[in-house]
């Protein structure tokens, strides 16, 4: 079981040293990088409450997080038209050259980790993780 837990906290190590020289640069935090990728991967989920449970983050780290993206210029938070309450966070065109970098220094680090690892092999990994995250969320309702 360690091996799986050195994996995760050496892989974090890794994707926040992609980031460091980009983000002082843009003067962005990790947390802040990771919320523009998530929203621009993954534009159907684009609420602060998406982001911290897809990601794993507190919402007062997000919250803060967004607050500081909206007044830096990077997001508009938008009300969502079918509920007043819920509220949607769009990452704003003027920095679309630098969401370009941000993306591309994220795909360096996928493929720097991916590696050496054939498509076949992409694919059976994809699979085994697929399965490693249904017994977690089976393990999760079972504790509720």
């Amino acid at each position: 079981m360690l091996p799986m837990l050195q994996y995760a906290v050496q892989f974090k190590q890794l994707y926040t040293k992609y980031f460091q020289a980009l983000g002082e640069e843009l003067n962005l935090s990790q947390t802040e990088i990771d919320i523009l990728l998530f929203l621009r991967n993954n534009p159907e989920l684009n609420t602060a409450r998406d982001v911290a449970a897809m990601r794993g983050l507190a919402r007062s780290n997000v919250s803060s997080a967004v607050e500081r993206l909206q007044r830096e210029g990077w997001l508009r938070v938008e009300p969502d038209p079918g509920s007043r309450r819920v509220k949607r966070l769009v990452i704003r065109n003027v920095y679309e050259e630098e969401m370009e970098r941000l993306a591309q220094c994220q795909e360096e680090c996928f493929s720097a980790v991916l590696r050496g690892i054939s498509p076949q092999e992409r694919e059976e990994l994809g699979g085994l993780f697929g399965r490693l995250r249904a017994n977690i969320q089976q393990a999760l309702q079972e504790m509720k």
